[in-house]
């Protein structure tokens, strides 16, 4: 039989991560303006994103299967 191996040790260190990042801020930039929104425009983006992903220019139902 062979000798059991042991795991190898993690660095007993947490990383140092930045507090701000140019994509933290860009993220942080839009949260705020997307929170001003309506809803009728929060579904205008939605489906138009749904149209993106899925092709088509219909609504997502209409695609739905009996």
């Amino acid at each position: 039989m062979s000798k059991p191996t042991k795991n190898p040790q993690r660095p007993s260190s947490v990383p140092a991560y930045p507090e701000k990042t140019t994509g933290s801020e860009a993220a942080a930039s839009i949260r705020k303006q997307a929170n001003g929104w309506s809803e009728q425009k929060r579904a205008e983006l939605f489906e138009q994103g749904m149209r993106m992903i899925y092709g088509g220019s219909g609504p997502a139902t209409s695609k739905v299967r009996p």
